[in-house]
């Protein structure tokens, strides 16, 4: 027998001897494979060709087990051990590939789409809450204005009465200056009440299309886009109105604000290619085309 024969053995052996606790017996056995390790290899050795040889081999094993203390009832209560040893290994084993799948493994197309919602709910709740504020401000600019009608006194320079039919050039143009002050003043709807009364008084006089312009600049400053582009276009109607380039220009800038900006472009376009004397307007339409 060699000593490769004895290795598997002396394996068991020391499992068996580890598993009980003898330890004092793990280094006995030892130093005894040692001497055979040595004898054996100046001997040499040879082939083993019969079965007796292996017999042989497996009775010697036999009687140092014998020597050593260990019986079949200690082989059979080891094994379990081992068993048990390498089922926690493979929990082990396992638990590591569960880490690594967890920490790899790309989110889950449903999270993607629930994110994406909430995003959607968000941006629509931001924009309604744009929308109020916008609101809330028209309202106070409305509160503010019938505030200011009601403080202004008599006498005090502004009349804010609606122009009856009939009435002279010399009452028109006062009627109009009153108008444009309340404008300038940020009194829109009282500006915007007057105006309509001037051009409902006389509709062909030279300072009607004026006034058609000034109720769309009231609108505009109301913020209410809509109103000022129908108040604009108008002015078109007017032959030969001094204001038509200022309300193309105002045009552009109503879609700009509320950013239809294909319109937008569309309308000082028109004021570029239908006023090309109104460099200061033409500037200015263009550096908004360009911020498009």
């Amino acid at each position: 027998m060699t000593v490769l024969n004895l290795i598997p053995k002396f394996y068991k052996l020391c499992w068996y001897s580890f598993c009980e606790g003898n330890m004092n017996i793990i280094k006995i056995f030892l130093v005894v494979f040692f001497l055979w390790a040595v004898v054996s290899g100046c001997a040499g050795s040879k082939p083993e060709t019969d079965a007796s040889g292996y017999d042989n081999a497996d009775g010697q094993y036999d009687e140092i087990e014998q020597l050593l203390g260990i019986t079949p009832e200690d082989k059979t209560t080891a094994q379990p051990a081992q068993a048990e040893d390498d089922d926690l290994l493979t929990l082990l084993q396992q638990s590591e590939n569960s880490a690594a799948t967890e920490t790899t493994m790309p989110p889950v197309p449903q999270e993607k789409q629930k994110t994406a919602q909430l995003e959607d709910e968000l941006n629509d709740l931001q924009k309604q809450l744009r929308d109020k504020n916008k609101t809330i401000n028209n309202l106070k600019e409305q509160v503010k204005v019938l505030e200011d009608g009601q403080s202004q006194a008599p006498g005090s320079g502004f009349s804010a009465v609606a122009a009856q039919p009939g009435i002279s050039d010399a009452e028109y143009e006062r009627t109009y200056n009153d108008a444009y002050q309340l404008a300038h003043q940020r009194k829109f709807r009282d500006a915007i009440r007057v105006f309509e009364s001037l051009i409902a008084a006389n509709p062909h006089h030279s300072l009607a299309d004026n006034a058609q312009y000034w109720i769309g600049e009231s609108y505009y400053g109301l913020g209410d886009y809509r109103a000022a582009i129908v108040a604009f276009e108008k002015v078109f109607t007017f032959k030969k109105s001094n204001k038509n380039d200022y309300a193309q220009y105002k045009l552009g800038l109503c879609y700009f604000q509320l950013k239809e900006l294909a319109d937008a472009r569309r309308e000082f376009q028109k004021l570029i290619d239908n006023h090309p004397n109104s460099a200061n307007l033409i500037s200015k339409a263009e550096q908004y085309i360009a911020r498009m």
